[in-house]
């Protein structure tokens, strides 16, 4: 029997908290294990249950408030049949499964958590055969492991799942929005509860049933999804299991109602209304509801009427919905994720801004054009972590690199033939037009020096605007990371609109995510977006990077803010990122020059901070923000203010690359880039 025959039975057993309806699985880099695809991967066996909490070892699980969940501390366990000597990757992931009544279709898994240690688990065959009872009698801890003595990743990490076959539906109440018709209602606090309804309950009840079972106002819950709430203040971040009489709703503050589900198309809900006094029972006074027919888009605002117990309309409720789809045909492996990882001793990160820097306002700062290839590449030959872009899509739904939802484009007049600017917006034109048309920035409509209206544009291709994500994934160098902004159009507070008959969300987002997920290779990606709905389905389409939240904070001088609540400071924007697991924030930096307190705020909610801003252009100020912690700084011409053409990412490698040599493990004509992707071209190892 030669050693490549070898087989072994290789029990797998963990402890891992769970809750009714639940399962462990173990996924790994080999068919047996699934091949990282959560859908093909090894469900373990409940192998004892033990009520309460298992031992903790991650923040996520001790900050989540459903205390009233019955949740049990189990063992599970599975034998699989590992085959030769090679060493097998694999990590535990809990999660809900409904098995296809089909056989053209696969089962769906819905990913609770999943360990996302930068390394994955390791079974070596090697020492296993050293001692195999030994191994085979360990009970493991879901989410903590270690390699070689070493903590992967310089902590445990649990990250909660992304969607792969639901959808999850945010249901949002904000600001004032409930209006009572009576006055004895008008100044009363309010518990909402939201209740899902299954409506394909309707087609198998008949009237009597309706009636006896469910009362006259009352419609059957929906037995298969679960609402959560969560209140983006210091009350309840996280998302949380109602009570029986809701949640308080304080005027001003934000509540969002949360459900998952296979089946949105079916899934509506109900809101009942309890008046809140101290001391005193909540007293049921009328409820409404939002049904499927009125959740057709990717998220709107809908004014419902609020029924009281006697069946008469007593007032109104605005209600704001988001549904977040997953990805249509898009691969989601669980060999890596960064999504919630963050190396948070190494240095500030200088991150270019626009590529060099902006170019088309101000006192034209950067040397060639923003957001072009060249703008990027040039940051990168000068050392720069990141470079930071924005990516809207052209009319026919291509990614492109342009900041400015509009653009200024040429037209001649009927009389005495003068050529003048029109404003045109970049979604109405396609890429092509977009990268063979004369085009100047929105701004040139109003200057007054047009003597380079006449000029051909005989730029090189690097040079020229609105390359296409792609060719910049392509073009640019792949050990430079990416800060990908992506656009969408907000409501400003002046009633301003910065674009209107926009994408659909769900389309928009897609659309872009295919495109990374395609061409990003070992590059490091981290998304931003100053709309938090952008940020929300960002984080939870895909399950690789991390995503942060674009803020202007307080700062209400420079730019006008936006409606939305959870834009307009810096802790809201901390709450919000808490509340979506996002990875952190991205802050108007006068705003932290006016509180440096904020910066500390971030860093206790274990976040990470970047800021961005013309007071960045200034190497005093950039000293500031390193001293103080910041984690990431966008400033314009890296070539100024950043000395090597390096970034930390090279270094570091280089640095990693020595040692290893020096130890025998790597050979002096490889590179980690060319070692398989679990060593991880990040190396991110915490000796």
């Amino acid at each position: 029997m030669t050693m490549m025959s070898v087989t072994f039975e290789v029990m797998f057993r963990v402890e891992a908290e769970v809750e009714s309806g639940e399962v462990v699985c173990v996924v790994g880099d080999c068919d047996r294990l699934g091949n990282w695809d959560p859908h093909h991967a090894v469900v373990l066996s409940r192998e004892s249950s033990i009520p309460g909490q298992c031992r903790k070892n991650n923040q996520q699980m001790e900050n989540r408030c459903d205390k009233e969940n019955r949740k049990t501390c189990d063992v599970w366990r599975k034998k699989v049949k590992l085959c030769g000597m090679k060493n097998y990757n694999y990590r535990y992931f809990v999660c809900q499964i409904i098995e296809s009544d089909s056989e053209f279709t696969e089962r769906t898994v819905k990913v609770i958590r999943w360990e996302t240690n930068i390394l994955p688990r390791v079974f070596s065959p090697a020492d296993y055969m050293k001692d195999p009872g030994k191994y085979d009698a360990e009970i493991m801890k879901f989410g903590e492991y270690e390699i070689h003595g070493i903590s992967i990743g310089g902590k445990n990490h649990v990250t909660n799942g992304w969607l792969t076959d639901q959808s999850e539906i945010h249901i949002r109440i904000h600001g004032n929005p409930i209006r009572m018709w009576k006055p004895k209602y008008r100044k009363q606090t309010y518990r909402i509860k939201c209740t899902p309804l299954d409506q394909r309950y309707k087609d198998h009840l008949d009237e009597d049933e309706e009636e006896d079972e469910w009362g006259t106002h009352v419609s059957p819950p929906s037995t298969f999804t679960k609402v959560l709430v969560s209140t983006l203040d210091e009350r309840h971040i996280n998302h949380c299991v109602q009570s029986e009489s809701g949640t308080i709703f304080e005027a001003g503050s934000y509540m969002i109602f949360t459900a998952e589900t296979t089946e949105p198309e079916s899934l509506g809900f109900q809101f009942d209304f309890y008046v809140n006094q101290e001391g005193v029972t909540p007293k049921h006074i009328g409820y409404c509801y939002l049904l499927p027919v009125d959740l057709k888009k990717s998220n709107d605002t809908k004014t419902v009427p609020i029924t009281g117990l006697n069946h008469k309309p007593i007032g109104q409720i605005d209600l704001d919905y988001l549904t977040v789809k997953p990805v249509p045909g898009l691969d989601l492996k669980m060999d890596v994720s960064y999504q919630n990882y963050w190396k948070f001793e190494r240095k500030s990160l200088d991150v270019g801004h626009r590529g060099m820097g902006s170019s088309y306002k101000h006192k034209k700062l950067a040397a060639v054009r923003e957001n072009t290839v060249q703008s990027l590449q040039d940051a990168a030959n000068h050392g720069a972590d990141y470079v930071e872009f924005d990516v809207q899509l052209s009319r026919d739904m291509i990614p492109v690199i342009y900041h400015d939802f509009h653009v200024a484009i040429t037209y001649r007049k009927k009389k005495r033939g003068e050529l003048e600017f029109y404003q045109a917006s970049v979604k109405d034109l396609k890429l092509s037009e977009l990268q063979s048309m004369k085009l100047a920035h929105a701004s040139r409509i109003s200057d007054n020096d047009r003597d380079d209206i006449h000029e051909d544009d005989i730029d090189p291709t690097d040079l020229q605007p609105f390359p296409t994500l792609e060719r910049v994934f392509e073009a640019v160098n792949p050990a430079t990371g990416f800060n990908i902004e992506i656009k969408y159009p907000q409501e400003k507070v002046n009633g301003e609109f910065e674009e209107i008959n926009f994408y659909d969300r769900n389309k928009y987002v897609d659309i872009i995510l295919r495109v990374v997920m395609r061409t990003a290779g070992h590059r490091r990606v981290v998304f931003s977006s100053f709309d938090p709905d952008i940020c929300i389905l960002v984080q939870r389409k895909q399950n690789k990077y991390p995503t942060l939240l674009l803020t202007n904070g307080e700062d209400v001088e420079k730019y006008v803010p936006y409606l939305d609540l959870r834009t307009r400071s810096i802790d809201m924007a901390i709450y919000f990122a808490t509340f979506s697991n996002l990875l952190g924030i991205d802050v108007l930096t006068s705003t932290l020059f006016r509180n440096m307190d904020k910066i500390e705020k971030v860093k206790e909610a274990k976040l990470v901070l970047f800021c961005w801003g013309e007071d960045n252009n200034d190497s005093n100020a950039i000293n500031t923000l390193k001293q103080k912690g910041v984690d990431g700084i966008i400033y314009d011409r890296i070539d100024f203010f950043k000395s090597g053409d390096k970034s930390v990412f090279q270094v570091e490698q280089e640095q990693t690359e020595r040692i290893l040599m020096s130890a025998g493990l790597l050979s002096p004509t490889d590179t980690l880039q060319n070692l398989e992707p679990s060593f991880g071209s990040e190396s991110e190892v915490n000796s």
